[in-house]
């Protein structure tokens, strides 16, 4: 039996009541089998003609006697035998799941059928059920190398066109992908990785008013991209191209406005923690103007935020270094207040960066953690909270079996495939204590569920304490990559994951800053690319 087949009994006669049934059927009158197939599904309902399938389907015996020691059936495609296969013998009620992984289907609108004992050699009670059949719909899809142009139109409103980019060699550059020229108007959607099941989870999304868009994706990795045209309306003849590098890409930039200021030093340090991140965030993002009638009011973000009545490019941080708590306590609080979004008519609203945030140090703290060396990494760590690292990780969907409100010691986990391929690099790849990549779990409002798990990953800069090596490391880095911001890998810091379930914060060399509580409580409103609300997230009590 060929290795790619799993076949288990998953049912009892007594499930099966009703299935076998002949209502009539002219069968032997003894005990005898009744052989049925069903439950036939493929792996995806809309494979393309480069995508294997998996085809999965339940045999069974709904008769009141055993089958023969083998069962023979078929699997076909469009009447086609492609593979022909025995059971062992099945109980009566006995019900058996298989899988079978298959090439790339042609495209079209082929069908996929399973028929047991095709030759009718088993004497059976009922011989109307040992069919099942299904349809899918398979797009066609190209492939398109760097450095090649094709030309792509679309006549019909609604039709989705698709590519797919092989890159063998990882760069630290950009990965341009450019629709330009023709008339009407199509969107363009690029994604690296597992094709989504829907466009608008693609991790660029260009929709303009015309058909000239472009996505670039920063770094360029090694494996698939995926592009999918959107014919909005009627397009073309418009040019799809790709290139590795040879274009300027925008900047990110992050403007720094203190509400109070520290001491020079202090202030030069938080600039210095903004640089940090601009060299990270490798890619600008959508500039927002809020010049329109009545702009941002003063107060809107949080008691004391200034009026915005301008351009936004990219991020803005408000930093106020004022009494939080007195010595001690909680020493910083940070957050996003207002995020971009993408939103077409018929998609959900799709998260992209933070527009406008802040950071509140407190002012009887500042001093002890400078001439401890700790109020860089602190205001890196605060500034990562701004970007949206832990404080939206619910909107993208990528926090698992949260600890909070009251689930001490569960499995909170980061499901970002980009930050759990970075922390198996680091030596997790045998971690053992369960989900990948570990999240603070100890249900404490403001350190769980928005931090690295404490126990695991020690002196990396995200875990709620910040002390000794605190290292930006690429596990960080590139959980921002699946918050959707483009990243330069080459700033990470050397770190490696310490033995699973190891030493906790006594482990950190020198001073701690306990930074459990640090993510603001203050609503993050949303707002799409028209500048409209679309939704406000009200803070985590």
């Amino acid at each position: 039996m060929p290795r790619h087949w799993i076949a288990a009994a998953l049912m009892t006669a007594s499930a099966l009541i009703g299935c076998g049934d002949d209502g009539g059927t002219t069968g032997p009158r003894g005990p005898a089998p009744d052989l049925f197939a069903d439950s036939l599904a493929v792996s995806r309902p809309d494979p393309t003609d480069l995508e294997s399938v998996e085809i999965s389907f339940q045999l069974g015996n709904a008769g009141n006697a055993a089958t023969p020691a083998q069962v023979p059936f078929v699997v076909t495609v469009d009447g086609v035998a492609v593979e022909s296969l025995r059971a062992d013998r099945m109980q009566p009620g006995q019900r058996v799941r298989w899988k079978l992984e298959r090439p790339p289907l042609e495209a079209g609108l082929p069908e996929i059928a399973v028929f047991v004992d095709p030759d009718n050699r088993i004497e059976e009670r009922n011989e109307e059920n040992n069919r099942v059949a299904a349809t899918v719909r398979v797009a066609r899809q190209r492939i398109i190398a760097p450095t090649q142009s094709l030309t792509v139109s679309s006549g019909t409103v609604d039709e989705v066109l698709h590519f797919r980019i092989d890159i063998d060699e990882p760069a630290q550059e950009v990965l341009n992908v450019e629709l330009s020229g023709g008339s009407g108007d199509a969107d363009m959607f690029v994604h690296f990785g597992d094709r989504p099941a829907d466009r608008y989870d693609y991790e660029c999304v260009s929709g303009n008013a015309a058909s000239d868009e472009l996505c670039q994706m920063v770094p360029t990795r090694e494996g698939s991209y995926h592009i999918a045209v959107h014919a909005f309306t009627a397009f073309g003849p418009s040019t799809l191209t790709v290139t590795v590098g040879g274009r300027i890409v925008e900047k990110f930039d992050i403007e720094v406005v203190f509400l109070d200021h520290g001491t020079a030093s202090q202030d030069e340090i938080v600039r210095e923690a903004a640089r940090r991140w601009e060299s990270v965030i490798a890619r600008g993002a959508r500039e927002l103007d809020f010049t329109g009638p009545g702009g941002l009011p003063a107060n809107a973000c949080f008691q004391g935020s200034p009026a915005v009545t301008d351009k936004v490019d990219d991020l803005r941080v408000w930093v106020r270094i004022a009494s939080i708590d007195g010595v001690g306590g909680g020493v910083a609080m940070a957050g996003p207040c207002r995020a971009r979004a993408t939103l077409f008519p018929e998609s959900d609203t799709i998260y992209q960066e933070t527009i406008l945030g802040g950071i509140l140090l407190d002012e009887a703290d500042v001093a002890r953690m400078e001439a401890n060396d700790l109020l860089l990494p602190v205001v890196v760590h605060e500034m990562a909270h701004v970007l949206g690292f832990g404080s939206v990780w619910n909107d993208h969907g990528l926090l698992e079996n949260p600890s909070l409100p009251a689930n001490l010691g569960a499995d909170t986990h980061f499901t970002g495939r980009l930050a759990t391929a970075a922390f198996d690099a680091a030596g997790g790849a045998g971690y053992a204590g369960g989900a990948r990549v570990p999240v603070e779990n100890r249900s404490e409002q403001g350190s769980s569920d928005r931090h690295w798990r404490e126990s695991v990953f020690d002196d990396e800069l995200m875990t709620p304490f910040v002390g000794g090596g605190h290292a930006l490391s690429l596990i960080t880095i590139e959980s921002l990559a699946d918050l959707g911001y483009g990243v330069d890998v080459t700033q990470a810091e050397s770190y490696t994951i310490p033995a699973a379930g190891g030493p906790g914060p006594a482990a950190k060399r020198g001073p701690l800053v306990y930074l459990g509580d640090d993510i603001a409580r203050w609503p993050v409103v949303v707002i799409d690319q028209k500048g409209r609300v679309v939704r406000v997230r009200q803070p985590r009590r």
